[in-house]
């Protein structure tokens, strides 16, 4: 191979190199806050618990037309929607969500119920603050 015809090779390599160094300059982390509260859904105040602490992260998957239980939480929890849609309902107060909401539960907040009121399963991640031993939700 001749010299005069190695360089247009030698510059295509290099101008591939540094155009992916310069994109990957470009690109950065990006922290978009979802929620943030110290009160719950039902605007009661939750409060941290005596014990071993213990963090969950559970993925929930609800089909189309169930529902929990009745239900309260012992500890404080974040809730993230991720796909579908669902009402939740406490006494008389009902709220609806949907894929991109999300909401935070007390643990003072009081029996509910959640349903999937959406045409496909819908698909939660709930964050729990508690401790060992301690479980997620009491039926009621």
């Amino acid at each position: 191979m001749k010299l005069k015809n190695i360089f247009p090779f030698i510059y295509f390599i290099v101008g591939t190199l540094v155009s992916q160094q310069s994109s990957l300059a470009e690109e950065k982390i990006e922290v978009i806050p979802i929620i943030q509260s110290s009160k719950g859904l039902s605007g009661k105040n939750f409060n941290y618990l005596k014990g071993k602490p213990e963090l969950r992260l559970l993925k929930v998957n609800i089909p189309v037309g169930l529902e929990t239980p009745i239900h309260t939480h012992p500890s404080p929890m974040l809730i993230h929607v991720t796909k579908g849609r669902l009402k939740h309902v406490r006494g008389e107060e009902t709220n609806f969500f949907k894929a991109g909401d999300a909401f935070i539960e007390s643990n003072n907040g009081g029996p509910h119920y959640v349903k999937n009121v959406g045409k496909k399963p819908a698909i939660l991640y709930v964050g729990v603050v508690s401790v060992v031993g301690m479980p997620t939700a009491i039926n009621k």
